[in-house]
Order: C-alpha cells, then structure tokens, then sequence
C-alpha cells in the first residue's frame, strides 16, 4: 500500500511546533545553568577571596650560632633582617657552620654536616630549585612558615631518621621496579595516609611508589617518569591483585583507584628493614611527611594567607559527618583542655581547625585566649557535599592544607586520634621537630588506619 505524504502546510505546522517546543526547553536549560552558576558563585566566593596576611619579617639566623655566607651570597640582604651579624666567607665547606646563606646555584656544595641552610633567591625560580634539592635529599625541611628573598631548610642531628630518609630517597629515584597505585577516593586525611601505607610497602618490596593521581601541593615523590615504569612493566609484567603479592613481586599496579583491599592486610610490611627497633608511629610519620612535603607553591600560599602566631596551640574539631564514625565532642570539652595547656606553658594564641562554623563563633565566649583561624566558609558539611554543591576540589584540598599544615606548626595540639586529620597532624607535628608532640587526644590512642 501506497503511504499518502505530508502536505507542505502540515510539514510547516510540525516544524514551528518542534522548534516552539526546543526554544522552550534551551531557555528552561539556560536559566537553569546561569541560576545553578549564580549558586555557585556564591557558594566559593569566600574561597575563591582569601585574604593576604601581613606578617613581620623574621631573622632565620638563630642567636650565637656560626655563620657563613657563601661567596655567591648577601650578606647585606640578612643584616636588613637580623642586624649586623659576624660570618665568615667563602665555600662554607672548610668546616660544620651552625647556619650556611647560600644561593640556589650553590646548595649542593656546602658542607653536609651543616643542620641550616638559607638559600637567598625570590619567586619560582628559587623554590624551584629547593624542591628539586630536598626531593633526592629528604634529610631537609623546608620551613614552611619563613621565606621572603629566601628559603630556610633545616634537619637534624639524628643518624636513624638520616639513614631512614636516605634510605626511601634511594628506592624513590632507583626506577627500577614500580609499585603503581596508592590511592583512596575517601577524605584528604584517608588519602594521603594510603599514600604514606604506599611508601611503607614500596620501600618492604623495593618498590619505587608512583601515584596515578598527581598530588599537586607536595614536592613529587619520585623523579622517574612513566616512561621508566612501562620499561619495568614491560621487562616483568606487573602483578594486579594484592592477594597475590609476596616476597617475590618486584612490580605491582593497582587496577582502579583504591587501597582499601590493601588496607586490612598485615602491617608487617611496613616494617622498613634495617628499622625494626622503631615502632609504627615512628615510621608512620617519616612516611607520612615524606608524602605530604609543601612545594613552593603551597609554601607561597601558607606564607600570604595562614593567619597563624607562633608559639601556640592548635586545636582541631571534627563535626559534620564524622558522627558516622566516633562520638562527636562539643568545643568546651576541648577548651577545658586548652585551659590546662595555658596553665602549665602560658601560651594563650589557639589555632582552631574546624569544620563547623557555629564553633568559631563560641571563641567569643573565651577572653582570656587569642584564636587564630582561616577565613573561609564552614558549612558543617562533608567535603563530598561542597565537592557536589560546586566547590572546586583543588580550592578544597588547599584550604584544608592550609589548615593541617597551621595546627602542625603549633607546639601543642588537641585534637581527636580517632580521626585521619588528628593523626596526620600528630604526625606531622613529630616529623618538623623530630620529637613526641606535645599532643592531647581526646578520645582513642594514636593508631594506624589506613
């Protein structure tokens, strides 16, 4: 049968009909996305906006310590900060000074038994060739609170932890069998412990760790290239399933992008051999600041806008979802704390971290303290909700940064051990100062999870 076509009134009659019909639907989209932006906008306005700390300059040179300044160097560039000062001049590699002043071109040649290096330079350049310095050398710190003209890298008298840190530099830049994987999709705490549990295993099995993910605030943690890792894979084949991993895989990469079927394993294999007279706490920490050491763009960032005052305590509360997972505790619980720390030391500057912005309101309850804190929204809510209601993941991630790497700078904490973020700042707080944190939990006792 013979079908009958459309005539042209009809075909006309159908076009402006779909054509009303898609006008209709792109104005609805349109008002929808300048709407859903007009939200958003909102939304990350006071992350987007921090604001630029004033901070008075600070001598790096400590009081009666020997002093040289590198022929390369400025002396007059440090009287403007510290005073006049004595020094002698030259290499700086004739004998063990108490502080070098070098310059970028010239960190490397120093004397090694030096524990202070100033490394005179400005901007991109010079924290670039600091990054580059301590990557393959993480005896040193990078301080990330003094830098302006310089940078100060400091270590320690400690012939364990120089070993140790030697040790995980060699098997981080040896290139030669790969461990490819070491991510966690949960909380910025979770994730960059799973990291540090990578190097635990890499350095068991001898295994350089390489993240598929780039951890862009941190100096990286090997300088080998993919290229090198698909030269080993392609020379042993690299085993993907953790419960076939033993003594005898020399490269392994995790198929996806999580740790977790890694996690409830043994942690026998993050007893770094050579280290077995040190306990996971230790360890833990050594791994941990390795992962999360600042490069020189989140140091110039910590610089401008952390608001923190030293001497002080920190003192960090974790609401919003946490409830899901411990008790949660009320900021008074915590000030009570603080009131002991104020009378046994004296400090009364608090650091607060916290999630929830109902608990920086109730510093006005506490005269007697000075409270410190960054300027950003606290919605109360997990970082996945702000992640879904807009908030860009990398603003995210450097904001609480900001925030962990503060509360670490405080001689004392209080904090929560049952949370990633306590323990990372109890971490982090041993590694800066090679030292037990002067540290009060107010709930469970320091424990590795991941």
């Amino acid at each position: 049968m013979q079908r009958k076509l459309p005539s042209l009134q009809v075909l006309r009659r159908s076009f402006y009909a779909i054509a009303l019909a898609c006008g209709i639907v792109l104005m609805i989209r349109v008002h929808n996305i300048m709407l859903y932006r007009l939200i958003t906008a909102k939304k990350i306005e006071g992350y987007t906006n921090l604001k630029v700390v004033e901070k008075p300059s600070v001598c790096p040179l400590p009081r009666g310590a020997t002093v040289c300044v590198h022929s390369e160097a400025s002396k007059a560039a440090l009287v403007d900060i510290c005073g006049d000062f004595s020094a002698s001049t030259g290499d700086c590699q004739d004998k063990t000074y108490g502080s070098i002043v070098t310059t970028k071109d010239h960190i490397g040649d120093i004397s090694e038994y030096t524990l202070r290096i100033i490394v005179q330079g400005e901007g991109s350049e010079l924290g670039g060739a600091v990054d580059k310095f301590v990557q393959g050398q993480s005896r040193w710190i990078v301080d990330i609170m003094q830098g302006d003209g310089y940078e100060l890298l400091t270590t320690f008298d400690d012939p364990r932890r120089l070993a140790f840190m030697s040790q995980l530099d060699l098997i981080q830049h040896r290139c030669a069998n790969f461990f490819n994987g070491a991510i966690n999709g949960n909380g910025f705490g979770s994730k960059w412990h799973t990291v540090a549990l990578g190097l635990s295993f890499g350095l068991y099995h001898n295994m350089t760790l390489m993240t598929p993910e780039v951890l862009s605030n941190f100096i990286p943690l090997t300088s080998c290239t993919e290229a090198d890792m698909e030269r080993a894979f392609k020379k042993s084949p690299p085993e993907h399933l953790f419960a076939n991993w033993n003594e005898s895989t020399i490269n392994f990469q995790i198929i996806g992008n999580d740790l977790s079927d890694m996690t409830g394993q043994s942690y026998l294999k993050t007893k770094a051999p050579g280290f077995e007279d040190k306990d996971l706490f230790w360890l833990r920490t050594m791994v941990a600041y390795y992962a999360t050491r600042p490069n020189y763009q989140f140091r110039e960032q910590f610089r401008h806008y952390s608001p923190i005052r030293t001497p002080c305590m920190s003192i960090h509360v974790r609401h919003s979802d946490k409830h899901s997972e411990a008790a949660l505790l009320e900021f008074p619980d915590y000030m009570s704390k603080a009131e002991e720390y104020k009378s046994q030391t004296g400090v009364s500057n608090i650091y607060i971290m916290s999630d929830d912005g109902n608990v920086i309101k109730s510093t006005e309850q506490y005269k007697n303290f000075r409270f410190q804190y960054l300027d950003v929204p606290r919605p109360n809510e997990a970082w996945y909700t702000e992640k879904a209601q807009g908030v860009p993941m990398d603003i995210l991630e450097r904001d609480f940064l900001l925030d962990v790497y503060a509360a670490a700078q405080c001689e004392h904490q209080i904090l929560t051990y049952s949370s990633n973020v306590g323990r990372l700042i109890g971490e982090l707080s041993y590694a800066i100062r090679n030292k037990e944190p002067s540290l009060i939990s107010m709930d469970t006792e320091w424990l590795m999870w991941p």
